[in-house]
């Protein structure tokens, strides 16, 4: 049984795994880039405000790519001088809408929001940019429907992604017959770095690496960061050759990697990108916290998420 980082929910087969790997909130630039730099909207600050400086914010759209999931909601991550300030998030239907799609009535308000999601990045600004959004963006008639239009457009290609097709693919596809670098699509994301407003593109891979890693310190728990960060460090090194040798950690990674790639667009650099974040948060954690850090880090957001499920 394992748990699914970013859901709550606890996933008992390889099925589910790859289903919950590919649910989330997916950003619309990713499926419709040229679309998005014509319609993403955007709010210059002259100056004169007392809260939020001055200068062009663009509120950038992620939708859920779950193809059994019709929330009708949106997030909106507002972006300033390439840094996000803010995440929201906001559904267009009436409330009793979300009062019938989640089957609890206390939660549909805040469902239906606008509020700030308390998943994704914020600072200092952000209650001021939720104000300027309730009062300024949600009254554009003209912004509600462009969400309408991008929610349909989006949910339309994820059609592929249906549980039945993906069990059927699955059980076609064996990991032990597949090299790593003959999953990798020659054309992937097309992103250079990761940051915090590109990060949600590249979930499936670092989850794959991070449920593995947690996995494996629940069965061990003389397991340290220093142990993680080579094991991080011999994957991204050596990931591509053909005769490497890696631990069972590293085997282990590899195989999900392999699942996560058969199921994905993603090319080599997308991957390098992937373990290298990983790496770069190991490191951070141990530098900060001791020798395990980074393992006590993500092993406290499962335990309390399985408990609370």
């Amino acid at each position: 049984m394992r748990f699914d980082r970013r859901t709550g929910a606890l996933i008992k087969n390889e099925s589910e795994v790859l289903g919950a790997i590919r649910m989330m909130m997916e950003q619309f630039y990713n499926r419709f880039p040229d679309i998005a730099e014509k319609e993403t909207h955007s709010i210059t600050i002259m100056g004169g405000e007392e809260v939020l400086p001055k200068g062009e914010y663009f509120f950038l759209e992620s939708y859920c790519n779950d193809l059994k999931c019709d929330c009708r909601r949106v997030f909106i991550n507002v972006l300033y001088k390439d840094k996000i300030l803010a995440t929201m998030g906001y559904g267009w239907e009436e409330v009793k809408f979300y009062e019938q799609w989640m089957g609890e009535a206390d939660m549909a308000a805040d469902i239906k929001g606008p509020i700030l999601e308390l998943t994704g990045p914020h600072t200092e600004y952000s209650e001021a940019l939720l104000k300027l959004f309730k009062e300024v963006i949600i009254p554009d008639t003209l912004f509600i429907n462009r969400l309408k239009k991008h929610y349909e457009m989006f949910k339309k290609t994820c059609q592929k992604n249906s549980k039945r097709e993906i069990e059927e693919e699955l059980e076609h596809f064996d990991p032990e017959l597949h090299a790593i670098v003959s999953l990798c699509k020659e054309t992937g994301t097309g992103i250079d770095a990761i940051t915090d407003t590109n990060r949600e593109a590249f979930y499936p891979i670092i989850m794959a690496i991070e449920e593995s890693i947690w996995t494996k310190y629940s069965e061990d728990s003389s397991l340290k960061d220093s142990e993680i960060i080579e094991s991080l460090k011999n994957l991204r090194d050596n990931i591509f050759l053909e005769k490497a040798l890696f631990n069972p950690l590293e085997e282990e990674i590899i195989t999900k990697l392999k699942f996560v790639l058969f199921f994905n667009n993603y090319d080599k650099r997308d991957l390098s990108l992937s373990i290298s974040s990983v790496l770069k948060s190991a490191k951070l954690h141990k530098s900060m916290s001791g020798s395990r850090g980074y393992l006590d880090f993500i092993s406290s957001f499962f335990n309390q998420m399985v408990r609370e499920k």
